[in-house]
């Protein structure tokens, strides 16, 4: 994964992998606490303990198939590289939380990459799930649920390509508004 946007979309596929129907992100970016804080949080199958006390290791999958069981250990282990957290927590049968985080001026940590495209791609590809997202700099905060801003970024089709540029248009323009680093 060559970006921190890359593991959150790998996070955002398991979400929907458990069946989740609404699906929370929030990244909070803090220069003066030298930190990005990452957080999402489904309505997905969950797991059981066992499941759950594994879940990070190296193969561990619910999934048949090759190359299948890396994605949260790849993502444990950059966090741990950037002198960063990770907190998985899960209740059978209702919902997952995944915290991370990585220390922003790390020498090791990988660009932001682009987070506007991989949540526009999400949502748009993602209809029957309800997306909430958020980005907090110190600067400011911008929220994205599409429905409620459909009207007001005349985004109500989301049918085209076009539909698809546009949502991403409206993303990158407000989270540069909000000073966010990439």
């Amino acid at each position: 994964m060559e970006t921190l946007a890359h593991h959150l979309l790998d996070i955002l596929t398991n979400s929907v992998e458990a069946g989740a129907t609404e699906i929370n992100i929030t990244i909070r970016e803090s220069l003066e606490k030298n930190v990005f804080r990452f957080v999402v949080e489904d309505d997905g199958c969950g797991m059981d303990k066992t499941l759950l006390s594994k879940a990070a290791d190296k193969g561990v999958t619910t999934k048949a198939g090759k190359n299948r069981g890396m994605g949260l250990y790849l993502l444990k282990s950059m966090t741990e590289e950037n002198e960063g957290m990770f907190q998985l927590s899960s209740h059978n049968g209702k919902s997952t939380r995944l915290e991370w985080t990585v220390k922003h001026s790390s020498p090791k940590r990988k660009p932001l990459g682009d987070i506007s495209g991989v949540i526009a791609d999400f949502i748009f590809s993602h209809k029957d799930i309800d997306v909430f997202f958020m980005y907090a700099t110190e600067e400011d905060t911008f929220s994205f649920y599409l429905p409620s801003m459909a009207y007001m970024y005349n985004l109500e089709k989301m049918e085209s390509g076009s539909d698809l540029k546009k949502m991403k248009k409206v993303i990158q323009k407000n989270l540069e508004r909000i000073k966010y680093n990439k």
